[in-house]
């Protein structure tokens, strides 16, 4: 062990004394660090060289390991922990939520400003705004918007956003700049481009005036899916999440790929595609977790819903993809779907013999008291997400039963915010089933790594494993159970780099 310690110093001090233009080296101090490693649970310091953490420890010992080109987070005493793994996400559908923005209920010109502010936070440079259903007569005063009222928050978007009548629409600078509307712009016959009084378009377009800007913005923005998957990866880094396991049934390996390549993504995906793709990716050589360490495959979706299908035709599909080394999860909900793909989970581990396969129930919500033990008997992860059922699931009891437990989100059905499900599942579940903070923390963590045969790689601060790291506002770990849901993340680190600080 020492050896081998001293060898990553070495390599480290090396690195760390390179210039700036090859910094990959970064030690974050002061902090504390909650590794959820049980070998060494907490510690003050941590070194990060490339996409590795190469030493968790104290100040001293680890500022020893910094040179010239080494970047020194001071944490200030704030809490550090594994970024957060959300295991059952559908990221595209995260991407989209910023597709169209919601002003219904907007009252102020004050709240526009920072719907707005919120939105392009996240989306790339050129995506366009839509959407709207705004209702002047709602806010105070109730006056027309104008451009200038957004103009300094969305200066590299463009936004078209209609009434609540659809009468008129409402333009910034860059969208009316892109359609060519400016004080010298004709009128438009049957309809009307309202202006100020130096005769500058003020941005709102009035009937037949609207079709002239329509007919310039996209008409396919929620199938744009290389900028939709950018702005889940720019939403995901703000939330702390450093690893997502997408459920939804697409196809999205190639196009996270070109992500990574061009330097874009800051999500590791596990990417899951229907349980009847087993044939195609056993026949391209695809096993589970297969891919790189940003982007991998190999796990397959389907439910136990009768309506998809029986539990024999369910069987010849596991089966198979079973053989073929795929991993298998089962969206269930109910007592009889979730005995049944118990059953079924049961009856092919069997036939295929002692493996570690990880099968999974998704959601796995109102099941019977009996099933509990066989979870854990049979290694099959309950894939839970606690704010999506306000906590309602046995997870004592499941613990109690052996059973290795992932917490995820569903968003974009619910909240992509990984503390709303942690405060959901030690403050509304049952105070009998309630786990304390640390242990739904550890379910996001190392409990999603596991479900994806990645614990080995990360889920802990741990030396060797990847430098995915986020730094919170709030000690939600030694705080009360309510401070969870004011904590914000402050810096999020992925692969050993910085993809998100608050400013």
């Amino acid at each position: 062990m020492k050896t081998r310690w001293l060898l990553l110093y070495l390599i480290f001090l090396i690195s760390a004394n390179q210039t700036r233009a090859n910094d990959s080296s970064l030690v974050i101090i002061n902090a504390n660090i909650q590794t959820m490693d049980r070998r060494l649970p907490n510690a003050r310091a941590v070194a990060i060289l490339g996409n590795r953490i190469v030493a968790v420890g104290e100040k001293e010992e680890i500022l020893k390991l910094t040179g010239n080109g080494t970047r020194v987070i001071d944490a200030r005493g704030k809490l550090v922990l594994p970024g957060f793994n959300d295991s059952h996400v559908h990221f595209t559908s995260i991407g989209n939520k910023f597709s169209s923005i919601d002003l219904r209920f907007v009252r102020t010109p004050a709240e526009i400003v920072e719907k707005f502010r919120h939105y392009t936070r996240f989306l790339p440079k050129g995506r366009w705004i839509l959407g709207g259903q705004w209702d002047n007569r709602n806010w105070t005063p109730d006056d027309l918007p104008s451009k200038e009222l957004i103009d300094s928050v969305t200066t590299d978007n463009p936004v078209f956003i209609y009434s609540h009548d659809a009468k008129m629409a409402f333009a910034n600078s860059l969208a009316l700049k892109i359609a060519g509307i400016d004080k010298k712009h004709r009128e438009i016959q049957g309809g009307e481009i309202v202006r100020n009084e130096n005769g500058e378009p003020t941005g709102v377009l009035k009937d037949r005036a609207i079709l002239f800007l329509r007919d310039r913005a996209p008409k396919y923005i929620t199938q744009d899916w290389y900028q939709v998957a950018q702005t889940a990866t720019n939403y995901a880094a703000a939330l702390g999440v450093t690893s997502v396991q997408d459920m939804h049934s697409d196809y999205l390996a190639d196009l996270l790929n070109k992500l990574d390549r061009d330097g874009i993504l800051k999500t590791r995906v596990y990417d899951c595609t229907p349980l009847i793709d087993w044939k195609r990716l056993s026949s391209d050589g695809i096993k589970r977790a297969s891919g790189t360490a940003m982007v991998r495959s190999g796990c397959l979706k389907s439910t136990a819903d009768p309506s998809f299908g029986t539990s024999e035709e369910l069987y010849a599909d596991i089966i198979e993809a079973d053989k073929a080394e795929l991993q298998v999860m089962i969206h269930a909900i109910g007592n009889g779907s979730i005995a049944n793909i118990l059953d079924v989970f049961e009856r092919v581990g069997t036939e295929n013999g002692e493996k570690d396969r990880r099968f999974r129930v998704e959601h796995a919500y109102r099941f019977r008291t009996e099933d509990i033990i066989r979870f854990g008997r049979s290694n099959i992860i309950p894939s839970l997400q606690p704010h999506l059922f306000y906590g309602g699931e046995p997870y004592r009891s499941l613990l109690n039963a052996n059973a290795r437990i992932a917490f995820g989100s569903d968003a974009s059905i619910t909240d992509f915010d990984p503390l709303l499900g942690i405060y959901a599942a030690v403050k509304e579940s049952n105070l009998s089933e309630r786990l304390t903070v640390r242990e739904a923390v550890e379910l996001y963590t190392l409990g999603a790594a596991y479900a994806e045969f990645q614990d080995h790689v990360k889920g802990s601060i741990t030396v060797g494993k990847l430098a995915d790291l986020v730094i919170l506002s709030e000690d939600i770990l030694g705080t009360s159970i309510e401070n969870i849901k004011n904590a914000r993340v402050l810096t999020t680190v992925v692969d050993g780099k910085i993809v998100y600080e608050e400013k």
